[in-house]
């Protein structure tokens, strides 16, 4: 990743304090490599947000569904736990999300006229294209339906698409919402010229080629593209240079500061980036504060209901980073260890945005969709198995609808804790079936709720229905 200080405060009116101490001009901040490397590191650093991967965007989607419940300590995210109305993803989601669009699309307008080699633009563009995707890919999945399960007479289209940046954040305006099917195209547009522009680097910590591509392979599941899942995920393994942890090595894989299967992370290394003991991901998933701690640390609020834990075999492997909580209120509540301050410092765990399972499970889920171009039980076995043997059960030999529903649950059990069950529902169509109250796939509650403050005032954006 490009070095440099971060550029954007969001508590600030001004979207170009290029330095913490000193606010430059901004006619002249964005004219010299030095301080585009430091814009582009500031767009990395929006996505440390709580309302982004610093929080929200792994541990409300687990809320929403059916694997997980909120213990109560801290009070947080309990509502989202009860699916309550206008209980979803919070606002800091769409406006962070937002936010890093609007940095990225003045840094593409200062490359336009920056004297520096066409090979350093088409990195810093690279770079940009994928972030940008990844953003509006987010946006489209919490406040829009998916391609693949529409609600026709609830459809209000997908999410405003901006590409001209503003200075001050009340000059930002949002358009008219397109159809879903028209910000799907955009995504693929700066996905293509992310893999176009940018080189092959081994960083997990920078968009890559290998990156965009494994990206791109998530988008196009949720797009129903099933040739497009095969061609980007045979891409992204072939330039990334990635294998699977051999079943020994699994829980490793969770306890080093980057974990080795990971694409692209989000980075946590300042003191700065450390959301606290209150709100980051391990106080958020573990009473634990480290991997051999032996008295309890605070909150573990967001932990495994006992059906879920069921699910993983005896001799699952994955089952090893599901420890029982240590305070008196979670030692009879399986945590899960993902984020377990694996940079050695308490609460800063680096966050992986998409692993070489999800890839592997997304042709898997391809190769098994009935219908699909590129249809084919032997190949989706394969991939299947993968996953299968490497968690130490054992291979598939299912067919059919059996066979489907099998990839569907190793999404469930590698992904678990990762932000992916409740979109995985929802682009599937599914209900959410759950002790504290089944949510059908018709509710309007399966939508998030446009911020207020975004909608109100515009009446182009129209509110999702409900709200």
């Amino acid at each position: 990743m490009l070095a440099g200080t971060l550029l954007f405060n969001s508590s600030c009116d001004s979207l170009l304090d290029v330095d913490p101490q000193q606010s430059i001009d901004s006619e002249t901040a964005l004219t010299s490599e030095n301080a585009v490397n430091a814009a582009v590191n500031a767009v990395y650093s929006r996505f440390r947000e709580l309302g982004l991967y610093g929080r929200d965007l792994l541990a409300i989607p687990e809320l929403l569904a059916d694997d997980a419940i909120n213990t109560g300590a801290g009070n947080r995210l309990v509502p989202q736990a009860n699916n309550q109305p206008a209980a979803h993803m919070l606002t800091a989601t769409w406006q962070m999300s937002y936010y890093a669009i609007n940095q990225i699309n003045l840094v593409f307008e200062a490359l336009e006229a920056l004297s520096a080699t066409d090979e350093y633009k088409a990195n810093i563009a690279g770079q940009l294209h994928f972030l940008r995707a990844l953003s509006y890919h987010t946006l489209a999945k919490c406040y829009a339906y998916d391609p693949t399960a529409i609600i026709e007479e609830s459809n209000r289209g997908s999410v405003p698409i901006i590409t001209k940046g503003v200075l001050t954040l009340d000059h930002i305006a949002y358009n008219t919402r397109p159809t879903i099917g028209e910000v799907y195209d955009f995504i693929y547009a700066d996905l293509e010229n992310a893999i176009t522009k940018l080189p092959n680097n081994t960083s997990v910590y920078g968009a890559s080629k290998s990156a965009a591509h494994a990206l791109f392979s998530r988008v196009a599941l949720y797009r129903g593209d099933m040739t497009k899942v095969i061609s980007e995920g045979t891409a992204a393994i072939a330039t990334g240079g990635k294998t699977l942890a051999p079943t020994n090595a699994f829980v490793q894989t969770w306890r080093t500061v980057n974990n080795p299967e990971s694409f692209f992370e989000v980075a946590f290394t300042n003191t700065a980036d450390n959301i606290g003991v209150n709100e980051s991901l391990r106080a958020t998933y573990t009473t634990r504060l480290t991997p051999t701690a032996t008295s309890g640390s605070n909150h573990g609020n967001v932990v495994l209901n006992d059906a879920f834990y069921a699910l993983y075999g005896a001799n699952d492997v994955r089952r090893d980073i599901i420890l029982r909580g240590l305070t008196t209120a979670n030692r009879t509540r399986w945590e899960i260890t993902k984020f377990i301050s694996r940079s050695g410092v308490n609460n800063m765990d680096n966050v992986p945005v998409i692993r070489l399972p999800e890839v592997i499970l997304n042709m898997a889920e391809a190769y098994a969709t009935a219908n699909s171009p590129v249809y084919n039980e032997a190949s989706a076995r394969t991939q299947l198995n993968l996953i299968r043997n490497r968690a130490g059960i054992g291979p598939s030999t299912a067919t059919g609808a059996a066979l489907f529903e099998d990839i569907i649950m190793q999404r469930r059990l590698e992904l678990a804790f990762e932000g992916h069950r409740f979109f995985d529902l929802k682009r599937l169509g599914r209900d959410i079936i759950k002790p504290t109250g089944n949510v059908a796939f018709t509710d309007f509650r399966i939508l998030a709720n446009i911020p207020v403050r975004e909608a109100a005032p515009n009446t182009q954006v129209v509110q999702n229905p409900g709200y």
